[in-house]
């Protein structure tokens, strides 16, 4: 499900975790995730992994600005990702990493639907001239299916009752 207008930061992360995935499918612990939040490597944290988890599971909702920071950093992406209703991480990411798409937006900054609609049609007759048909790009990548394996967990502690059903069967090879 692309992200809409009202999508809560949980769902975004969920959806920067996945892209973070390495080529085993696995992604990172949340221990790496915190490290990943220094400001330079090696440096303090800008947030715990405990504040990582809440904010992945949804309980903390609204990050201070250093955390905010800290997330781009380890998750790779714009810092305005993050933001209420700025959900185009496809165009976000375009905006940040390109100074030409910077200066294209600044030079029709003016010129109004018009300026904008040319600027659309010069793009798409660019992307034609590449070879790239497609022109109904996502706000967001598409990613692979990840499938992660299970997470070995501790077994449950058993009742005395349990423990002696289970000897029992098996011994008796059940």
């Amino acid at each position: 499900m692309p992200p809409g207008p009202d999508t809560p930061l949980a769902s975004k992360l969920a959806l920067l975790l996945r892209r973070k995935a390495g080529r085993a499918g696995k992604s990172p612990s949340l221990r790496a995730l915190e490290a990943a939040t220094a400001a330079t490597p090696g440096g303090k944290p800008a947030m715990t992994h405990q504040v990582i988890a809440d904010l992945l599971n949804g309980e903390k909702t609204d990050p201070k600005t250093s955390q905010t920071l800290g997330l781009a950093r380890a998750f790779d992406a714009p810092v305005a990702f993050f933001l209420p209703g700025y959900n185009g991480l496809t165009s976000l990411e375009v905006y940040e990493g390109q100074t030409d798409a910077r200066e294209a937006l600044r030079l029709i900054h003016d010129l109004g639907e018009e300026g904008a609609a040319e600027l659309l049609e010069a793009a798409r007759a660019i992307r034609i001239r590449h070879g790239k048909t497609d022109t109904n790009i996502p706000e967001v990548p598409e990613l692979p299916p990840i499938v992660e394996p299970p997470r070995p967990g501790r077994r449950r502690r058993l009742s005395f009752t349990e423990a002696a059903d289970r000897a029992v069967s098996d011994l008796e090879g059940l």
